[in-house]
C-alpha cells in the first residue's frame, strides 16, 4: 500500500512540475527573445566602426580633432621651413 501510494505521489507531482517547467521554458525564451530584439536595436544606434573591407572608421569627433591636429603640424612644418631658409639665406652670405 505504501509503494501504491507513492507513485500516485510520483505522478501528482509530475502533473504539477511538467506545466511549471513549460512557463520555465516559455519565459527562457521570451527573453532570449527580447534580449535579441535590444541588442538589434543597440547595434542599429552604434556607429559601424568597421567598413566590410575591414578598414576601421572614424567617429566624426575624432575625425575632427584629427584634422586639426593635422593643420596644426603642418603650420609648424611651414614655419619650421621658413626659418631653415632664413637660417641658410644668412650663413650664405
Amino acid at each position: 500500500m505504501y509503494l501504491g501510494d507513492m507513485e500516485m505521489n510520483m505522478q501528482d507531482v509530475l502533473k504539477a512540475v511538467i506545466p511549471i517547467l513549460v512557463a520555465c521554458i516559455a519565459w527562457l525564451l521570451g527573453q532570449v527573445s527580447s534580449f535579441q530584439t535590444r541588442l538589434t536595436q543597440i547595434e542599429g544606434k552604434m556607429p559601424a566602426l568597421i567598413t566590410s573591407e575591414g578598414i576601421p572608421t572614424d567617429s566624426p569627433i575624432s575625425a575632427e580633432r584629427r584634422a586639426k591636429m593635422r593643420e596644426e603640424i603642418y603650420k609648424e612644418v611651414h614655419d619650421l621651413h621658413v626659418r631653415v631658409k632664413l637660417i641658410e639665406e644668412r650663413t650664405k652670405k
